[in-house]
């Protein structure tokens, strides 16, 4: 428990500050965005190219961890997008499902899960960052165009969003550093040491542009919903990520223990971009980012404590 508070607690500060550093004016939008790009093009990709180049490869890989984690996934979707089926907000059906199933793995998940576990869990984390977003936002994709006029596009859309992540530099690092260990290809020390560098600013900036993002995103959500929204991502998906993993799987701590962390992650940054596109669900989905963000360092924290026990 110590443990996990040591790495958990820090982060969460650091995301407090980001928040205040927002709402004070003291760092604009777009100050955050730029941060943010510097992330997602740059220090991600350094981070999980050196992780995928140094990890040691299992034999066999345990399809069960990723089949647990998204299976999870997809009832939390059906579960959240059935709610708001049953309460007539077709508009939102996408949204919410999308929302309450997709976790904050590029941002939050890739740092705190080698923080916690050590680089040996490169590869699961590989496994979820490769495989989360085609299968979910292509999923919420395909339902929200759908449910749009009848000049939507769902398919072409959803293609076009599943070849924009496979040539996201961050999936693009991971297949480089895969192909390196694989291939046993000599890397020279100095080009470790830089993507080391570059790597090693993933956890501070992730926290604190989360914590600026929150700062400026339009928190007029009711809290009843986004509650529920919160807890259906940071309790729900874990919880029936354990089940799956140890009782039909039955998969080892080694595999187990990422799964269930990764799916107490809190609800992913890029869905209030997708709120934004589909102008739907943005105060749900505003509130309920802001909600499960407080809520995960307790989710993090009983997940580790379950998972590893």
């Amino acid at each position: 428990m110590t443990a996990i508070i040591q790495i958990v607690l820090p982060m969460f500060i650091l995301v407090l500050v980001g928040f205040y550093a927002g709402k004070s004016g003291n760092f604009s939008n777009t100050m955050s965005q730029g941060i943010s790009r510097f992330l997602g093009i740059y220090a991600l990709p350094g981070l999980l190219f050196v992780a995928m180049a140094k990890a040691k490869i299992p034999d066999p890989i345990e399809w069960g961890f990723v089949a647990s984690f998204f299976i999870a996934a997809f009832i939390v979707f059906a579960i959240g997008s059935g709610w708001m089926w049953m309460r007539r907000r077709r508009e939102e059906i996408a949204i919410v499902g999308f929302a309450t199933s997709f976790s904050s793995i590029g941002l939050l998940g890739a740092p705190i899960l080698m923080d916690a576990y050590g680089s040996g869990v490169a590869l699961p984390v590989m496994l979820l960052i490769v495989f989360q977003s085609p299968l979910l936002f292509t999923t919420a994709t395909i339902i929200a165009e759908a449910l749009r006029s009848s000049g939507g596009r769902p398919i072409p859309t959803a293609l076009a969003a599943v070849k924009a992540t496979l040539l996201s530099p961050m999936i693009l690092s991971i297949v480089l550093g895969l192909a390196v260990n694989l291939l046993h290809v000599p890397m020279p020390e100095v080009v470790l040491k830089a993507a080391s560098l570059i790597a090693s600013t993933v956890l501070p900036c992730a926290c604190f542009t989360l914590g600026t993002a929150l700062s400026y995103s339009p928190l007029t959500g009711k809290l009843i919903p986004a509650t529920v929204m919160a807890l259906m991502k940071v309790a729900l998906h874990p919880a029936l990520t354990w089940v799956l993993a140890a009782k039909v799987f039955h998969l080892p701590p080694d595999w187990m223990a990422p799964a269930v962390t990764a799916a107490a992650l809190p609800i992913g940054i890029n869905v209030y971009a997708v709120a934004e596109r589909y102008q739907a669900g943005r105060e749900l989905v505003s509130m309920s980012l802001l909600i499960s963000s407080m809520l995960s360092p307790l989710s993090i924290s009983i997940a580790f404590i379950v998972a590893t026990g």
